[in-house]
């Protein structure tokens, strides 16, 4: 027997016993509820999901008319048969205008069972075909990895957002997201754990939003969120904070371990625009504000930010043309022996030499590079001229002299980087003991796991490593374990105030002292005046870099330098 859920309108249990006898007769077993009025009907359909409804024509004080009224305003698509001893073709004609199914003369009820087979059927097609037009029309409007809503759905909210403050002179605030370098965990670790991490960011930003906001995913790594209704900009300023925070656990995929920041851009209605697209587009230039500002925080949209826009696409055209243009070249900073005061070393640092704005600095460029993937070339360019010019040197008779050069995030996290590395060693004939590649902790610990396998993979060719801005990052003790580190360098944030702060100064010394108990090097970074130089030389620092010895030098600079001191002296900054 088949379970049927039956719906019976009908004045007597008489008439509804008929009914049920010739179902059951048909292999069905109806749960039923008989009713009589409109009132016990709307409380049936409330109560309980019906699959059919079978109503005589005419009640006492109810009909099927006012049966198939109240099924059409409550929404319910429910199979609806009518039954009647006097339905004449005229009345059988109105009936299925108004949404009846199918009608029978209770004389002659033989028939229930096939039109209750058909219209089941019927019924559920209908439904599959509910379901796959709200199925298309949601894929339409939605995200399919994070199911969030899509740039189209967004742009929909935000319009009747902004309608709704207008009207009822309410602030609003778009957030735009950005995941800081989540290029370089793609071209790590590979498309599906950067959709996984999409999925488990998708879920942290949510955890962040009150009822009402919208959370939508509009490509890529790229999120916006809408806060409606504010009555203080404060509010948005709050989520944003909120943001930064719940992203800073490390997500686990398997066995990576991944740090993620993210940078966030502001604009507020109706300060920042009155329309959809402008609160967009300045949403997104307060965000790559936040990049420009070192990323991991949130920017404010101003006005003065467009300008900086235009700017910004200026530069990077001009960097696209910089390399095949040789407009770059490298200054070299000496690094000098302590306690001896002899030049041992250079750190190799970029310059661009721009058409129009002169001597740019990296400041104004490394991140637009990294953005746009021109510092993994503009890094190979790096590398191989300072390993070219440090072999000029040691020829010159200068051998001891070692070349210090910087790897970025995205050119580290390369997956030809160590056979760039062996290809530049073989080409330039370096000795590889005297380069050294300075990596920051940031850097090393996005993928603790791949940053051990490329170490090791370096030091196998010899080659030094030296961990950056020590004591600025992470600074997990573990990793200093871990990976095959030969040097660390004391940031200049430390090193600026060691002399008048008491705490700077505990700390460059800590950093000495856990270095050499694990035979480590130790440069200090920023050493600018001699009272900072007597104390780094007291607490036995391996090696200074700064100012009081050399700003960043020139080839020609350098090697006057070089000759005029015959490497075993500092004269005067030149």
């Amino acid at each position: 027997m088949k379970p049927l859920r039956v719906l019976i309108v009908s004045p007597t249990e008489e008439d509804a016993a008929g009914l049920l006898l010739e179902l059951r007769r048909g292999g069905y077993e109806p749960a039923y509820e008989r009713v009589e009025t409109r009132s016990e009907m709307a409380a049936a359909l409330a109560r309980q999901a019906w699959e059919l409804v079978i109503s005589d024509y005419s009640l006492p004080r109810f009909n099927a008319t006012m049966v198939l009224t109240l099924l059409k305003k409550t929404g319910h698509d429910i199979p609806c048969i009518i039954v009647s001893s006097t339905l004449g073709e005229e009345l059988a004609v109105a009936a299925l205008k108004m949404g009846a199914h199918d009608y029978l003369l209770k004389g002659n009820v033989a028939r229930l069972v096939s039109a209750v087979e058909r219209e089941l059927q019927e019924a559920e097609l209908r439904r599959e075909r509910r379901r796959a037009e709200a199925s298309v029309k949601h894929q339409a409007s939605h995200d399919v990895l994070t199911d969030l809503p899509n740039r189209t759905l967004f742009k929909d909210r935000l319009t009747l957002a902004l309608a709704h403050a207008n009207r009822y002179r309410n602030m609003l605030a778009v957030l735009f997201v950005d995941l800081d370098r989540f290029k370089n965990i793609i071209d790590t670790l590979g498309p599906a754990v950067g959709d996984r991490l999409l999925q488990g960011v998708a879920e942290r930003l949510a955890s962040c939003l009150d009822e009402g906001d919208t959370l939508a995913r509009l490509g890529g790594d790229e999120f916006v969120i809408l806060l409606p209704r504010l009555q203080r900009a404060d509010k948005a300023v709050k989520v944003a904070q909120r943001v930064l925070e719940v992203l800073k656990p490390v997500f686990l995929f398997n066995e990576h371990e991944l740090h993620i920041t993210t940078s966030i851009g502001i604009s507020l209605y109706p300060y920042d625009g009155a329309d959809v697209d402008t609160l967009l587009k300045n949403a997104d230039t307060a965000l790559y504000r936040a990049k420009e500002q070192g990323r991991n925080n949130y920017q404010l949209y101003t006005p003065a930010m467009n300008a900086r826009a235009f700017e910004r696409l200026a530069m990077e055209n001009s960097l696209r043309k910089a390399l095949e243009r040789q407009q770059f070249m490298l200054h070299y900073q000496p690094q000098v022996d302590m306690p001896g005061g002899k030049i041992s070393g250079m750190e190799a640092l970029v310059r661009w030499r721009h058409p129009d704005l002169g001597l740019v600095y990296p400041a104004e460029f490394i991140t637009l590079a990294e953005e746009t993937g021109l510092i993994v070339p503009l890094g190979d360019w790096v590398l191989r001229t300072a390993c070219t010019q440090a072999r000029i040197w040691h020829k010159a008779g200068y051998p001891q002299l070692t070349v210090a050069v910087n790897l970025s995030a995205r050119q580290f996290q390369h997956q030809g980087l160590t056979d760039t590395l062996a290809r530049v060693l073989k080409e330039t004939e370096l000795d590889p003991r005297t380069l050294e590649l300075e990596i920051t902790e940031s850097i090393a610990m996005q993928n603790a796991d791949f940053t051990h396998v490329v170490l090791n993979h370096v030091k196998e060719m010899g080659v030094r490593i030296a961990m950056d801005d020590f004591g600025t990052g992470y600074s997990s003790l573990s990793y200093l374990r871990k990976f095959p580190i030969d040097t660390l360098k004391i940031d200049q944030s430390f090193v600026r105030d060691l002399t008048s702060d008491p705490n700077d100064a505990a700390i460059a010394n800590a950093i000495i002292v856990l270095a050499h108990s694990l035979k480590l090097k130790v440069v200090a970074e920023g050493v600018e005046t001699a009272e900072q130089e007597a104390f780094l030389k007291a607490h036995h620092c391996d090696k200074l870099q700064g100012y009081l010895y050399n700003r960043p030098l020139t080839v020609e600079q350098f090697e006057q330098l070089l000759f005029q001191g015959d490497g075993t002296s500092i004269p005067l900054a030149i």
